[in-house]
């Protein structure tokens, strides 16, 4: 991913959070070439272990086959708040659009998981991110039909050795315009994308 210094983003915590905060990404693997849209878990990193992606796939998704075996390289992508950005809510001219935004990416090794007992820790773990209480209980549905979606699934497990932050929020601008442009994403109703502006520059 194309990362000019002004807007790299090196900070653990705030690439971390951010998974966190968007962790619908895209895993996508490069032979063959393809895109799979999934909700992830992140697992950060213990001791001198690196953190781990996790999710899975419908087992009639060709997708899982790219990571058989010893695994492939593989890419997952976690897009965050974006905002189209008009040169008219500039002060300093000549400008163009531009299109402002914060986005994540891991680099490592895909392999499968194929254990039910792996996969059901991954559910578990979705479930008790986003259900509601009460909600659904995985433990509680009869167990021959879980049996059977655990078949139908195929985990896959991203190892991260590279993480890539990006926040391009304006930062290339002066600071009359980046105050400019967050307050007429306001006055637009884009509240996070102002947020965020404000946050990456340090404006209160």
């Amino acid at each position: 991913m194309y990362t000019p210094a002004a807007f790299r983003v090196d900070d653990p915590a705030w690439i971390f959070g951010h998974v966190e905060r968007h962790d619908f990404g895209m895993l996508v693997s490069a032979a063959p070439l393809m895109v799979s849209h999934l909700p992830f878990h992140l697992v950060r990193p213990q001791g001198d272990e690196p953190a781990r992606l996790v999710c899975h796939l419908a087992r009639a998704n060709p997708h899982w086959q790219a990571f058989a075996g010893a695994g492939a390289e593989a890419v997952a992508v976690f897009r965050g708040v974006h905002a189209y950005i008009s040169p008219t809510w500039y002060g300093q001219h000549p400008s163009v659009p531009t299109w402002n935004y914060d986005v994540v990416q891991a680099e490592g090794i895909a392999t499968l998981v194929e254990d039910p007992a792996e996969i059901a820790e991954q559910m578990r773990a979705m479930a008790a991110a986003y259900e509601p209480t009460p909600g659904f209980d995985m433990d509680a549905q009869p167990p021959k039909y879980m049996d059977g979606m655990f078949k139908a699934l195929v985990g896959v497990t991203l190892t991260v050795r590279h993480w890539t932050g990006k926040r391009k929020q304006s930062q290339n601008r002066p600071q009359a315009d980046r105050t400019a442009v967050a307050a007429a994403l306001d006055a637009r109703g884009e509240h996070a994308a102002a947020a965020a502006l404000r946050e990456a520059n340090g404006i209160a």
